[in-house]
């Protein structure tokens, strides 16, 4: 099964194997360095055929990983949109988006419990 890339996708993924492969050596791959320079087969790719790419470098980029690779329990996040892996179905926040909307929603029940008081 082959998993393509839109062009977006693979401009972020080419900047992700620039900056954290340790493979890449000025777009080439010493991993296919059999003497002769190699080019970096991601880097030139839509899909995603690297092992190493996929397995070390990708998830160094979660939203990335998410997007490219489509998992079961991918959800977007109802505040800001982004695409973020569910840890259950009951999930509508990504992990930075969760805290900030915790905190303002309990604010407001604790502001609503306040001024309901009986005197």
């Amino acid at each position: 099964m082959s998993i393509q890339m839109t062009p977006r996708q693979r401009r972020k993924a080419n900047a992700l194997i620039r900056k954290s492969c340790c493979n890449y050596d000025g777009g080439n791959c010493i991993a296919l360095d059999d003497g002769d320079p190699c080019a970096c087969v991601q880097s030139i790719s839509y899909s995603l055929c690297c092992t190493w790419f996929r397995d070390w470098v990708l998830p160094g980029a979660p939203a990335l990983q998410a997007e490219i690779t489509k998992p079961m329990g991918l959800k977007r996040c109802t505040e800001c949109g982004a695409p973020f892996l569910a840890k259950s179905n009951r999930a509508k926040y990504c992990p930075d988006c969760a805290c900030k909307v915790h905190r303002r929603q309990k604010t407001a029940n604790d502001r609503k419990r306040r001024s309901n008081t009986d005197k």
